[in-house]
C-alpha cells in the first residue's frame, strides 16, 4: 500500500473512531455545553456494521480470498434543523493498482440547503451526472422554486499497469470535473437546466510498454430533465442531452475554430480538435394512473456512442418506443399488466445492418380468494435485421424469436395452529430461428417444473420445507437433464430474537457427456439481541462430484459470512 494511501487509511478511521464516539457516549462529548444547546435539539440515527468472511476450497484454485473484512457505518447527525448524514466503508481489499473501495462522505442539510463533502454520487438526469462517484464538494439549494446544484470533484483515480493481473494493462487517468444544476420547481413538476464537464489529468498515468495507450479525454455534457403533472393524473417527463466527446486532448486542431463564433466560444469550456464528436440523447413519457387503471407512452432515442463520464455505462445507439398498459378488474381480484415496444439500432447508417426488434409482454395475476391465487406470465422478444450499410446474404440474416412462459399456481390453508402452502412453477423457454439455413442449429428449449411444500406450525415456530424440481434443456450439440430434491427447515426461539435456518439441496445433473452429483447446504441464523444490536452468521457449503474419468473437477468448498450490527 503507498504511503499517502496508508495516511488516508489511518485519518479516514481517526475520524470514524470520533464519530462511533459521540454516537455512542453522546453524554460524554456534550455534557459540557452551554444552556443554549439543548440536548433534544442534538439526535444521532442509524447504524454501524461489521462483515468478516471466511473461505476454504479443495479440489479446484480457490475463487475468493481465505478472510476479507468489511466496516461501515451510516449516521444522520441532526442537531436543530440540520442534518448531517455520514457515509463510511472501509475494506482490507485495498489494493495499490486499483481504485479504493475505502470511503467517506457527508451531507449535511439545513431546510432547503444541503452541502456535500467526500465521496458522493448524485444524480441530475440520466444522460449528464447519472450517480457516478465522485470525491469532491457540492452544493443544493431548494428555497421555494428556486432549484440549483453544483458538485465538483475528482470522478477517476489514476492507476497504472496492474503488475498482478494482466487484463489490467491500460492506465486510467485521473479525471476532474463539474456538473451544475439551475432549474425551477419542486418534486412534481420542475425544469431543470444541466451542465458537465470532465477532463483526464494527462499527466497522472504512464503509458504500459505494451503499445496499448490509452488517450487521455474531455467531455462537455449540456442539457435539461423536467417533469410536469396535470390533473393529478398525468404525467408528463422529459430530458435531453448533447454531449460533445473530445477522444484524444493531444490531438490536431481543428482549423475552422477560430472562423466560427459558435465553435470559438464552445472552445473556451472544452478542447474542440479532429477527435471531438457530438452525440445526443433524449427520453419523453406520458403516464395516466388511476387506481384501476394505468398506462405510459415512452419514446427514447440515443446517438451510436453516446457517452457521459458522469455516468458508469449508457445504452447507445438505439431508438424505441414503448406502450405500457395496466388494469385491475372484478375488485382488484384481476390485474392484468403488459408491454409492447419497437426497437432499432444503426441510427447513423454506419453499421452493415439495421436490426429490428419487438418486445412484448403480458401478466396476469388472478386471486378469487385468500386460499388461492394463480399468476402467468408471456414474453415474446424478436430481432430481424434489414440492409445497412451492405447488402445481406440470406444465409446469414439474422431473424431470431425468443419466447418466454412461466406459470405459478399457489393453495395456501391456514388455522390458528398451523398453515399449508403448496405451491407449482413451471417455466418454458424456446428460442427460434426463423432463418431457414440456420435455424437446425441454433434452436434451444429450456423447461424447468417445480413443486414446493411448507407446513407452518404456529405456535411452536417450527416451519418446514420440501420440494423436488425438474429441469431440462436442449439445444442442437447437447441434451441435459437436472432432478432436485430440497428440504429446508427454521426454527424461532427466545420470544422470537433468535431465528435458525437450515436448507439443504441435492441435484442430479446428466448430459451426454458428463455426469455429477451437486449437494449445497446453508445454516442461518439471526440474534437480535435488542433493539441495538444484532448478530446473523451464514455458513454456505457447495460439494460438486463428477464420475471418474470426466473433465470435471469434483470439489468441496465452504464459506462462512458473521455480520454484527449497531443501531441507534
Amino acid at each position: 500500500m503507498h504511503q499517502r494511501g496508508f495516511k488516508s487509511s489511518i485519518i479516514i478511521i481517526f475520524i470514524s473512531l470520533i464519530a462511533m464516539n459521540c454516537i455512542l457516549f453522546p453524554e460524554v462529548i456534550f455534557s459540557q455545553g452551554t444552556d443554549s444547546v439543548n440536548k433534544r435539539a442534538l439526535t444521532f440515527r442509524g447504524n454501524i456494521s461489521l462483515n468478516m468472511v471466511g473461505y476454504a476450497v479443495g479440489g479446484i484454485p480457490s475463487r475468493a480470498e481465505p478472510f476479507s473484512a468489511v466496516l461501515s457505518a451510516n449516521v444522520t447527525i441532526n442537531l436543530y434543523d440540520i442534518e448531517i448524514p455520514l457515509i463510511l466503508i472501509l475494506s482490507d481489499k485495498q489494493k495499490s493498482y486499483a481504485q479504493p473501495f475505502n470511503q467517506f462522505g457527508i451531507s449535511p442539510r439545513w431546510k432547503w440547503i444541503t452541502i456535500h463533502a467526500g465521496y458522493r454520487n448524485i444524480a441530475f438526469s440520466n444522460y449528464t451526472l447519472a450517480g457516478k462517484t465522485f470525491l469532491g464538494g457540492g452544493i443544493e439549494l431548494n428555497p421555494s422554486l428556486f432549484r440549483f446544484g453544483f458538485v465538483y470533484g475528482r470522478f477517476n483515480r489514476s492507476t497504472n499497469e496492474s503488475q498482478v493481473y494482466e487484463n489490467d494493462y491500460q492506465p486510467q487517468y485521473k479525471n476532474a470535473g463539474f456538473a451544475v444544476k439551475l432549474g425551477v420547481g419542486n418534486e412534481k413538476n420542475f425544469f431543470d437546466l444541466i451542465l458537465l464537464r470532465i477532463k483526464d489529468d494527462s499527466n497522472s498515468a504512464k503509458q504500459p510498454d505494451t503499445g496499448l495507450i490509452r488517450t487521455p479525454v474531455q467531455n462537455l455534457v449540456s442539457g435539461f430533465n423536467s417533469r410536469f403533472t396535470f390533473f393529478k393524473r398525468l404525467v408528463l417527463e422529459a430530458e435531453f442531452a448533447v454531449s460533445l466527446y473530445t477522444a484524444n486532448l493531444g490531438a490536431p486542431a481543428i482549423s475552422d475554430v477560430e472562423d466560427d463564433a459558435f465553435l470559438r466560444t464552445i472552445n473556451k469550456f472544452t478542447v474542440i480538435n479532429q477527435s471531438s464528436e457530438y452525440y445526443s440523447a433524449g427520453r419523453a413519457s406520458l403516464q395516466y394512473k388511476s387506481e384501476l387503471f394505468s398506462c405510459k407512452l415512452e419514446y427514447k432515442r440515443i446517438d451510436p456512442n453516446y457517452r457521459s463520464l458522469g455516468a458508469y455505462f449508457l445504452n447507445n445507439d438505439l431508438e424505441n418506443l414503448t406502450l405500457s398498459p395496466t388494469f385491475g378488474l372484478f375488485k382488484r381480484k384481476l390485474y392484468i399488466s403488459g408491454s409492447i415496444g419497437l426497437q432499432r439500432d444503426n441510427l447513423r447508417a454506419t453499421k452493415r445492418a439495421t436490426s429490428i426488434r419487438t418486445i412484448g409482454n403480458v401478466s396476469v395475476s388472478m386471486n378469487p380468494s385468500s386460499r388461492f391465487g394463480i399468476d402467468a406470465n408471456y414474453g415474446n422478444y424478436s430481432i430481424s435485421q434489414q440492409s445497412g450499410r451492405m447488402p445481406l446474404s440470406d444465409t446469414t440474416k439474422v431473424h431470431q424469436a425468443n419466447q418466454n412462459f412461466s406459470v405459478l399456481p399457489r393453495l395456501f390453508l391456514f388455522n390458528t395452529k398451523r398453515n399449508h402452502l403448496i405451491m407449482l412453477i413451471y417455466t418454458l423457454t424456446n428460442f427460434i430461428d426463423k432463418n431457414k439455413f440456420t435455424s437446425d442449429y441454433t434452436h434451444y428449449t429450456a423447461q424447468t417444473a417445480q413443486f414446493n411444500y411448507t407446513l407452518g406450525l404456529i405456535q411452536k415456530g417450527w416451519s418446514i420445507t420440501t420440494g423436488l424440481t425438474y429441469i431440462s434443456s436442449k439445444t442442437y450439440l447437447s441434451d441435459a437433464r437436472n432432478f432436485g430434491v430440497t428440504a429446508g427447515v427454521s426454527k424461532s426461539l427466545v420470544s422470537n430474537k433468535i431465528s435458525l435456518n437450515w436448507n439443504n439441496s441435492l441435484m442430479l445433473s446428466e448430459s451426454q457427456q458428463d455426469r455429477s452429483w451437486i449437494f449445497n447446504s446453508n445454516v442461518f441464523a439471526v440474534y437480535q439481541v435488542n433493539a441495538h444490536h444484532n448478530l446473523r452468521l451464514n455458513i454456505y457449503f457447495n460439494g460438486d462430484y463428477y464420475d471418474p474419468g470426466s473433465v470435471n473437477p469434483s470439489f468441496n468448498e465452504i464459506k462462512g459470512d458473521m455480520t454484527y450490527a449497531y443501531t441507534f
